[in-house]
């Protein structure tokens, strides 16, 4: 008898812009992402332009997470990592609850290109 494999969702891979804290800040959704920072983890400067993140994400193949949606949202690339934008006001943990809890049950495969408001 053949053991049927379950197909896997890929897990999503989140590139923090410069506006948020280290990855260690968001222990929730560091558990269900693949989660990096863009200053503290791939070495661009603190004031890296929109477009800068946007190319390191799309070379290193992660979503972005901002709080600047509008000026992201320009920069998408069809079948590239898409964009999640999230309200400025929030915590450290609201933001660990919320984007953990909006990411859990998504395919990466179904937002690649796209800008999404959580």
């Amino acid at each position: 008898m053949h053991k049927v494999k379950s197909r896997h969702k890929s897990k999503f891979r989140i590139l923090l812009d410069s506006a948020f804290a280290k990855p260690e800040s968001f222990p929730k959704l560091k558990k269900k992402v693949n989660l990096a920072h863009c200053v503290h983890d791939l070495g661009l400067p603190p004031q890296a332009e929109d477009h800068e993140i946007y190319q390191k994400a799309v070379e290193n193949n992660r979503f972005v997470l901002t709080i600047n949606f509008r000026h992201f949202r320009k920069l998408l690339k069809k079948g590239k990592p898409g964009v999640f934008g999230i309200e400025s006001q929030l915590t450290n943990e609201q933001i660990d609850e919320l984007v953990s809890n909006f990411l859990s049950s998504k395919d990466p495969d179904n937002y690649l290109g796209k800008a999404t408001k959580i």
